[in-house]
């Protein structure tokens, strides 16, 4: 059950931007300040979908209060990450759909970098932002195909990006030019950005993950239907890596569970997707 909340709802948005929230009240106030400041906000017209997932510490009220353009969508039960999504892309108008987590802050003309290179590319069938720590670093968040050995190392490391075997850093892919637009495989679903009807005739996100791996899921059934994923540097968005679960063991018996799905799905073996693509680009 879902009950719908909204003052104002723009007729023609060129971008939806899609938000999954639970008890993340700290956080959006700083997404919504990037995406509504008149310093910041996009310069295409938009519209921004919050799904509330039962949250208990005010996201809503404030949301009414201070966004009340804002749609929120106010689920009666929690469901998984991808669900939620999916629940907001069927209620978005724009043409793009724009998947941004709470913890992000969407710099200064990075929602119209993806707009503009989308418009531009129409094959294109995601685009991903160039994605920065809290204190300004870059962040390790585009992704190679994960494999049964490299999810064993990524368990090992706790997840840590700074892990620095030969495997990790080629799943991490450290040795990139992050200046460059370019194909890659997939990059975690903290900013996504998509044509509405590609993630529509891929049935979007699959709710068969509760969390995690649904996002590089998504990724390589786009790259699957014929269309690149790529990386597009000059959009600049912040993210605070918000983990769903601070306990190691719940997170590893959850990410396993997604580990199987995907496998099974997909198989062992993923093509390189990212640089066979790359190499008939550049013939």
């Amino acid at each position: 059950m879902l009950l719908l909340i909204s003052n104002k709802m723009m007729d023609n948005p060129a971008v939806s931007v899609i938000t999954v929230g639970m008890n993340h009240l700290n956080y959006i106030k700083e997404l919504y300040k990037s995406l509504y400041d008149e310093n910041t906000n996009p310069k295409i017209p938009f519209e921004a979908i919050f799904v509330d997932n039962c949250s208990s510490d005010g996201s809503v009220e404030f949301l009414k209060k201070n966004y009340p353009q804002v749609v929120i969508i106010k689920n009666k039960e929690p469901y998984g990450f991808g669900k939620n999504n999916n629940i907001g892309v069927n209620h978005a108008k724009g043409k793009y759909v724009a998947i941004i987590n709470p913890d992000i802050q969407i710099k200064a003309g990075s929602l119209d970098a993806l707009y503009n290179f989308m418009e531009s590319n129409p094959n294109v069938g995601m685009a991903v932002p160039h994605l920065f720590n809290i204190d300004g670093t870059h962040q390790y968040s585009i992704r190679g195909f994960i494999t049964p050995s490299l999810f064993i190392s990524r368990i090992l490391t706790h997840g840590k990006d700074s892990a620095n075997n030969p495997k990790m850093k080629r799943y991490l892919c450290k040795g990139i030019d992050v200046e460059k637009v370019q194909p890659i495989n997939w990059a975690v679903g903290a900013a996504l950005f998509l044509p509405k009807d590609i993630y529509i005739s891929l049935g979007g996100f699959d709710s068969d993950y509760f969390l995690y791996m649904e996002d590089e899921d998504l990724a390589l059934r786009v790259w699957k239907s014929g269309h690149p994923v790529m990386y597009v540097p000059t959009s600049h968005m912040v993210h605070n890596h918000l983990r769903a679960s601070s306990h190691l063991g719940k997170k590893a018996w959850i990410h396993f569970k997604s580990l199987l799905t995907f496998f099974k799905k997909h198989g062992i073996k993923i093509p390189d997707y990212a640089a066979n693509y790359e190499e008939k680009f550049l013939k």
